[in-house]
């Protein structure tokens, strides 16, 4: 049986080391990742190619501070405050994240914060 509570664990600490293809390791072929405010990334060259423009492009560096973290069957919803390097300025972003599990990937990602909060406006 799958630890879907490891695997996301797994997930966040590859963020952390900036590591694309650990991250992308961590999806089915046709997952959809959506940041809520902005257009979802849908299958992995979609995501593959957020990742790429995201990681050290414009972002310097991501790290995950995952607060509470609950597993319910497939689901794996956490609360966490996400902590960006970009352009020099650091901004720790809190942010509620659901995960929908197939077998050990994730198939679906939804992240939910304030826009406003991660632009600075």
């Amino acid at each position: 049986m799958s630890n879907h509570d490891e695997t996301i664990r797994r997930f966040a600490d590859a963020w952390g080391r900036g590591d694309t293809e650990a991250i992308l390791g961590t999806f089915t072929e046709d997952a959809v990742y959506h940041n809520i405010p902005m257009e979802p990334a849908e299958g992995i060259d979609a995501i593959r190619g957020f990742l790429e423009s995201f990681l050290g492009v414009m972002a310097e560096s991501i790290t995950f501070d995952i607060h509470h973290q609950v597993v319910d069957g497939d689901i794996v919803m956490n609360e966490r405050t996400d902590t960006l390097v970009m352009d020099g300025r650091r901004i720790a972003l809190p942010v509620m994240g659901v995960f929908e599990m197939e077998g050990d990937k994730i198939k679906a990602w939804r992240d939910y914060f304030d826009l406003g909060q991660f632009t600075g406006a």
